[in-house]
């Protein structure tokens, strides 16, 4: 009997294999292929297909896999995200002195008229660039001179991407750094003024830094919406499609509880126009929610409604309160306040609706795709003291909020996806 091939030799193996079935999908479907250049597709993998996605979940998890056993234990710990770091330091700064749109779309520019038009110097400059070049961000087709790449060319576009890298860098890291700090000190702390932000950031809470600092709240919420463009389930046009609107009854209320402007709710108003909305926010968001509103032209049908969602619900019997992103961020202790004002306020048809991530068991999922969704759980942690749940812990904390409610259904695939819609109902 034949002996089995070394794994690195299996790897390579189905590597070539899932590569070959996109490259095929691609070539029949006339779709460009995969490539650094600056006009190659944002997405070039189509979501849309099972087989293709797995394909694709599969190459990166063996690209992955190769990838470490080529490098090795040693020198794997030894460089532990040493490059990574200063890659985010470096796009950083790029973005900061508005680097990327100085660039030229097509074609390059000389790295002196790039310093002179940016305010850096060429030589901090240059050496910023090249390392973000490491990482495909420009590219120096001839010396001393910078070109885009399809990668760096998303931050000279969206700013929505350059606000991905300026709240990593900026918030991030900072409360990452002061991790072990927040659990020596507070190691069973469920408290918000006691989370490594927290530490990080001379004892304010994000949501109190927040307020004091309203331009760091606009450039979290662009962070939030690029997030949230690239999951399954919880964009704004996802929920409206995902979850089973059209068995509410016309005229049915849905309560978007802490739903900012609205992007949700006008989503699914425009999807079903048989329902009506309630946005329930802070107060000084309803000028905006008002001109998104309207500009929709969903007037009369989707209302802002100033309301603390730790406070009594006024909305009494909708058939809907939907809270999307919002119980991850709290403990058990603060979901429990959050969602008992809308037990009570609950009518026998009623239904919560949770839009959050459901944590799969270890080991049921690829490593890389694990990898992010556990790295989100300890983004809670660090931030907020907060966490993300499975499906047993959020069973257990809606137990502890009312015995009566029962998760009726989970909408998504939590084996394969991060973000999901949790139903829950009253027994």
């Amino acid at each position: 009997m034949a002996s089995e091939a070394p794994l690195i030799s299996r790897l390579a193996d189905e590597i070539s294999r899932n590569a070959g079935i996109l490259t095929e999908y691609l070539e029949s479907h006339g779709l460009p292929q995969p490539s650094f250049d600056v006009d190659a597709p944002s997405h070039p993998i189509p979501e849309t297909d099972d087989r293709l996605s797995a394909a694709r979940r599969a190459l990166i998890e063996a690209t992955q896999s190769l990838h470490d056993l080529a490098v090795g234990p040693a020198e794997t710990t030894r460089l532990f995200c040493f490059p990574e770091i200063y890659l985010l330091g470096a796009v950083q700064v790029l973005c900061h002195f508005n680097v990327p749109q100085n660039v030229p779309r097509t074609g390059d520019i000389g790295i002196p008229e790039l310093a002179a038009k940016t305010g850096l110097s060429e030589t901090l400059l240059a050496r910023f660039l090249r390392m973000a070049a490491t990482s495909h961000y420009f590219v120096e087709p001839r010396p001393g001179f910078v070109a885009h790449t399809a990668w760096s060319v998303a931050l000279a576009t969206d700013e929505k991407m350059r606000q991905c890298v300026w709240f990593r860098h900026a918030e991030m890291m900072p409360a990452v750094a002061k991790l072990v700090e927040a659990v020596r000190s507070y190691p069973d702390s469920h408290e918000p003024q006691r989370a490594a932000f927290a530490v990080a950031f001379g004892g304010d809470t994000f949501w109190d830094y927040k307020e004091k600092h309203p331009e760091h709240m606009v450039r979290f919420g662009q962070f939030v919406d690029a997030f949230a463009s690239g999951h399954v389930v919880d964009s704004p046009q996802n929920i409206a499609r995902a979850y089973p609107w059209e068995r509410l009854e016309e005229g049915s209320l849905v309560v978007d509880v802490g739903g900012g402007l609205g992007h949700i709710s006008v989503a699914v108003a425009k999807e079903h126009p048989n329902l009506m909305f309630q946005v329930q926010d802070f107060e000084d968001l309803a000028g905006e929610s008002a001109e998104l509103v309207e500009r929709n032209g969903l007037a009369g049908r989707v209302s802002f409604a100033p309301h603390d969602f730790f406070g009594e619900q006024p909305a009494r019997g909708a058939k809907v309160y939907l809270l999307r992103n919002i119980l991850h961020n709290w403990s058990d202790r603060y979901c429990r306040r959050i969602l008992k004002p809308l037990v009570e306020a609950m009518g026998p048809d009623s239904r919560i609706v949770v839009c959050d991530i459901v944590l799969p068991p270890p080991n049921t999922m690829p490593k890389t795709q694990e990898a992010r969704i556990r790295a989100l759980d300890l983004t809670m942690l660090s931030m907020f003291n907060a966490k993300e749940r499975s499906l047993e812990e959020w069973q257990a904390l809606f137990a502890s909020v009312d015995g009566r409610l029962k998760i009726e259904n989970v909408i998504g695939r939590p084996k394969m996806r991060m973000d999901c819609l949790i139903e829950v109902r009253l027994a």
